[in-house]
């Protein structure tokens, strides 16, 4: 007879289920999505009262930023900012299209950051260059006038 000992069934049972979820979450990968990422949406007229966000010149071309503004119906709303060139500015809602966080432009890299979950969006047209979120930040009509940056804010996004 030997002497060779084996494993308790509780030992058996809890080493399988501790390897099947470890399958299960490698399966699950890392939260990106090999859907395809939708396209830019469309710059939209301007309608409304535009607001003045802030000055030309606290916005160089190529930078980025976050600025207060109110939807129709008077509440606050974050609005991204791209100035794209001398003449160019962009604008986009800052709620992430994944679960509804706030975007900033505060990044290590060129694009716009959700912190709550990593998303990253291209400030030259809002789309989604690394997941969770498969959609393009919505957008606002903008335009430099004068000597401000105005957005024509529309409902809440």
């Amino acid at each position: 007879m030997t002497d060779i000992a084996r494993p308790a069934r509780r030992t058996f049972m809890c080493a399988s289920a501790a390897l099947g979820s470890a399958a299960l979450l490698t399966a699950c990968g890392d939260g990106h999505s090999e859907a395809d990422v939708p396209d830019a949406l469309p710059i939209p007229e301007p309608s409304g009262e535009g607001q003045a966000l802030m000055k030309v010149k606290d916005l160089p071309a190529g930078s980025r930023a976050l600025a207060p503004a109110k939807d129709p119906s008077g509440e606050d709303v974050g609005v991204l900012l791209f100035r794209k060139d001398e003449e160019t500015v962009l604008a986009y809602s800052n709620i992430c299209t994944h679960q509804g966080c706030a975007v900033t432009p505060k990044s290590s890299k060129d694009d716009f950051y959700c912190a709550c979950h990593g998303s990253r969006f291209a400030p030259a047209d809002g789309t989604v260059t690394d997941g969770p979120a498969i959609a393009a930040l919505p957008r606002y009509a903008a335009a430099i006038e004068d000597e401000d940056i105005v957005a024509y804010v529309t409902a809440s996004q």
